[in-house]
């Protein structure tokens, strides 16, 4: 067994300490250091952990934020446009981004100080409620938790937290459909009646993005995909649809996660931290599905992400009760864990112990339950992950409304950073970079492109490609189709700066791979074309299917 050493900053026991430090580079961490621990000199070393959290700490010196992140059993939950690097520049307003799940709460975080729910509507009783209409407490249930959750991810402004735990489209507006029937569950039909709703009233309250964060029970083509060919007419309406891929590698990927035409979303686990070198992969579903699309599409984080407390539920005022008794001194804490005893799950033998033992037990207890504060609690799945990309979508929308779902997929696609040493296979493009995005979105000229490609031109038998690159000396075309010999097919920079096309001639079906190669030197896949393949190298190959 490897032997443990002491920390000299947190008293922990790690495998190793780091000693070295850059006398100039490094020296805000060691100042850090010694502000935590007065007595540590950087000879004697410190924990990876405990150097995570110096740099976090000199990152959220530049936040705009109030206040410090609320700390987990050692952790500090840091917010999402932090750890994303996010442009502030930029909140998603005027945008509307349409929720369709299990159920919803009028969170205090979307409806204060501006009410930014347009509509709240339940699909399986075709009934419209008011958007901050309040929920009594048997109408609490735990259906609601899962759709407050996604939408306050995507488009909270962290009003309970002060400003703290809002999302990277804060401003953003939001429509909750409802689709969960009691007794029933969430069906397919639903789901895509709630898509058809969106469509129907996509000009009356700006909707251009969806978020599907719920699934169909079975695995089908996404030509038999009620759900399916429902994303499909959103996606021709001008709507981007995101979906999220699932939490079960082995699992098969389903509707609305198998669709082409949506944006899959996997999961990012980040480990709460800014450093990029400790990225590795959240445990999502991931695969080729029936109709031969590889997914998913990008990746977003996971897990460690500051979410709502439902209101008014036994969680919220455990939460509350706890933190109440974290607060309180020696002298009251004893009566005050009397009067909210029965408010939390801690054991009454508590009534009993010492003082040190109490506070043991309720530092626990907040970190089984995932608390971070009285309103909110961290969580994970790709259900959160999806509304993330969603309000870097907003981001991009609100500084160029002119981007079709076919441009911001591409825009996403090739400003997104992959992960060294994960399989291409299970993050596809990479984690998503929402201010590189939105600076591309908003200097994007924009070209009158198909949303799907390569065109392939059966009647004249020639295949039309495109890639706009506007930076680029020379694109070539490479593949099977030439043997992947580096000398390929020339692409012209067309009427429109930046936009390549070219057409060539094919004489029989089959399945080819191609990439595009810039400048006789950087290799691409299509960001167009939905069918992908990795190609062995960390990247992908594009398929073109010719039937």
């Amino acid at each position: 067994m490897k032997t443990q050493i002491k920390c000299p900053v947190c008293g922990q026991q790690h495998g190793n300490l780091i000693h070295q430090f850059h006398e100039d580079l490094d020296q805000p961490l060691v100042d850090n250091l010694q502000e935590e621990a007065p007595a540590w000199q950087k000879e004697k070393g410190a924990c990876t952990r405990c150097l995570d959290q110096a740099h976090i700490e000199l990152q959220l010196a530049l936040f705009e934020g109030k206040g410090d992140p609320a700390e987990v059993n050692g952790y500090k939950i840091l917010p999402t446009p932090l750890r994303l690097n996010a442009d502030p520049a930029y909140n998603g307003k005027g945008v509307t981004i349409c929720f369709i799940d299990s159920g919803f709460y009028p969170h205090p975080d979307l409806v204060y100080p501006e009410n930014r729910i347009l509509a709240h509507f339940d699909v399986t009783k075709n009934f419209e409620q008011l958007p901050t209409s309040p929920l009594t407490p048997h109408l609490l249930t735990s259906n609601l938790w899962h759709g407050t959750m996604t939408s306050v991810v995507a488009a909270g402004n962290g009003f309970l937290s002060e400003g703290k735990y809002r999302s990277i489209a804060c401003h953003a507006n939001v429509v909750l459909l409802k689709v969960m029937e009691e007794g029933v569950g969430i069906t397919e039909n639903n789901i895509a009646k709630a898509i058809d709703w969106t469509i129907k009233n996509s000009k009356r309250y700006n909707i251009r993005i969806i978020n599907l964060s719920v699934y169909d029970d079975q695995e089908v083509s996404c030509k038999q995909s009620e759900v399916d060919r429902a994303v499909e007419r959103a996606f021709e309406k001008g709507i981007t649809v995101v979906a999220a891929a699932g939490n079960d590698p082995a699992a098969p990927l389903r509707p609305p996660a198998n669709s082409p035409h949506a944006i899959t979303v996997g999961g990012l686990n980040d480990r709460n931290t800014l450093n990029p070198f400790t990225n590795t992969l959240y445990h999502s579903t991931f695969g080729e599905t029936i109709d031969r699309f590889q997914k998913p599409d990008l990746i977003a984080p996971a897990i460690w992400l500051a979410a709502p407390i439902l209101p008014g539920t036994k969680e919220q005022r455990e939460a509350t009760a706890l933190y109440d008794l974290t607060a309180s001194n020696d002298f009251s804490l004893r009566p005050k864990l009397a009067n909210l005893l029965t408010t939390t799950q801690l054991d009454r033998h508590l009534l009993f112990e010492k003082n040190e033992t109490v506070r043991r037990a309720i530092a626990e207890r907040i970190g089984e339950t995932k608390f971070i504060s009285p309103h909110y609690q961290h969580a994970d799945g790709t259900s959160f992950a999806a509304p993330i990309v969603c309000s870097a979508i907003a981001q991009m929308l609100e500084a160029n409304p002119a981007l079709d779902p076919a441009t911001i997929r591409e825009i996403i696609s090739v400003t997104a950073r992959k992960i060294p040493g994960e399989p291409v296979e299970c993050q596809g493009w990479g984690v998503i970079q929402p201010a590189h995005a939105v600076e591309m979105a908003a200097g994007q000229p924009l070209s009158l492109l198909p949303g799907i490609l390569p065109v392939i031109d059966y009647r004249r038998m020639v295949i039309e490609f495109f890639l706009q690159q506007q930076e680029a000396a020379s694109v070539e075309l490479i593949g099977d189709f030439n043997g992947w010999e580096k000398e390929g097919l020339p692409l012209k920079n067309g009427e429109v700066k930046g936009l390549w096309k070219g057409s060539f001639p094919f004489a029989k079906s089959g399945t080819y791979r191609y990439k595009f190669l810039i400048d006789n030197e950087k290799w691409t896949s299509d960001p167009r074309n939905f069918y992908r393949e990795a190609d062995g190298f960390g990247g992908f190959n594009s398929k073109l299917i010719i039937v």
